[in-house]
């Protein structure tokens, strides 16, 4: 995890049309689960991602607002799509369409998230 707040650069990042950024939470949003796509978008190394909050991506122009709709959504065991700008850990953001969705399974509730352009 970043010892210090990374400050935005204004350098937009992308990925292909063809790329998808999936990763999986706990019910508390700590990462169990990224996709090699996150990993190189985010510029977050697997060991510094996996077991730590999804929010270490949260850009600070993203209104808090948005998040309180998403745990709402998702606390009614409902799929919600936004559009969500993230920040990467070198300080480049990039735009995600994020789909959300509860997912159980035996070891009770996770989250999974999937993103394109």
């Amino acid at each position: 995890m970043r010892a210090t707040r990374v400050r935005p650069s204004g350098i937009e990042r992308t990925f292909g049309d063809h790329e998808m950024i999936v990763t999986k939470t706990d019910p508390r949003g700590v990462i169990t689960y990224a996709n090699d796509v996150f990993l190189r978008v985010s510029a977050i190394p697997e060991h510094e991602a996996v077991g730590h909050p999804h929010n270490v991506i949260r850009h600070p122009d993203m209104p808090r607002a948005v998040f309180k709709l998403l745990w709402d959504t998702l606390e009614e065991q409902k799929e919600i799509f936004a559009y969500v700008v993230n920040l990467a850990a070198d300080g480049a953001h990039y735009w995600v369409l994020a789909h959300v969705t509860p997912s159980y399974d035996a070891g009770g509730l996770s989250l999974i998230q999937i993103s394109e352009v």
